[in-house]
């Protein structure tokens, strides 16, 4: 079953931050309405005007699911916040998978290389 983390990159001028917190405040109650764990905000210490939402989704079904589940409400939390954005292009989403760490000598590659030497099908 695949598992991930979500994360979300805002650029908040200084003078957006309290009405930022207040928004978010409400997109985390959202989000674990949602089915969303471990719901977090971060702030980036060298940008400080880069913020990021991270949350866990159990299952990539769940994750589909949290996007159905929005109501009107919840998309003027979402306007609102896309409103305060300031970065040069949209809101980033990162959308994470977990992958297990294994030795190389267990590894399956997602594609396996062609044979050196052997000329290619056409």
């Amino acid at each position: 079953m695949l598992t991930g983390d979500i994360l979300v990159d805002y650029e908040i001028a200084q003078e957006d931050v309290t009405a930022f917190l207040e928004l978010m405040s409400e997109r985390r109650r959202i989000r674990i309405r949602d089915g969303a764990q471990q719901w977090a905000l971060l702030r980036d210490l060298e940008n400080p005007d880069i913020w990021t939402e991270t949350y866990h989704v159990p299952t990539w079904v769940e994750y589909v699911r949290h996007h159905e589940r929005r109501t009107q409400a919840d998309g003027g939390v979402t306007d609102r916040l896309l409103a305060m954005h300031r970065g040069a292009g949209p809101v980033r989403v990162h959308r994470m998978i977990e992958r297990q760490t294994v030795s190389p000598r267990d590894d399956m590659p997602l594609k396996q290389p062609e044979p050196k030497g052997e000329p290619r099908e056409t």
